[in-house]
């Protein structure tokens, strides 16, 4: 697809390749964590407990159909250290499939220093109020 129109003209079946990024790297993650595609908490049945969906609507959108699970499952990915862009462009050659720094509030350690600078201006302003 190479423009707007194209894109809104097109089919589901235009965006199979989103589908198949998604079995991927589901598919990525249960090698990562145990091997096993059962056990792993990355399977069919884990992410479909996890999100409170029907079993048929995972297999279903890894199979093609673009749904809001889709978005969800992009949005999850993400949160995992995943491009969306890599996921959501067709031609992404040139895209790197992880995030590099782009989902760094998700690092405790960064949000420990966030909880830190937060406390320290409200103390600010505490001290401040009371000069007054």
């Amino acid at each position: 697809m190479k423009d707007i129109d194209e894109m809104m003209r097109a089919s589901t079946e235009g965006f199979a390749y989103i589908s198949e990024r998604l079995r991927m790297i589901r598919e990525e993650l249960i090698e990562k964590d145990t091997g096993n595609k059962r056990s792993s908490e990355f399977s069919i049945k884990s992410i479909t407990e996890r999100f409170d969906m029907d079993y048929n609507t995972l297999v279903n959108v890894e199979r093609g159909a673009i749904s809001l699970t889709t978005i969800k499952l992009v949005l999850y990915y993400y949160s995992l250290g995943y491009n969306p862009a890599w996921i959501l462009t067709e031609d992404n050659e040139f895209i790197p499939k992880d995030n590099i720094g782009e989902n760094i509030v998700y690092q405790t350690d960064v949000q420990e220093e966030y909880k830190e600078l937060e406390s320290a201006i409200v103390n600010a302003l505490t001290e401040f109020k009371k000069k007054i």
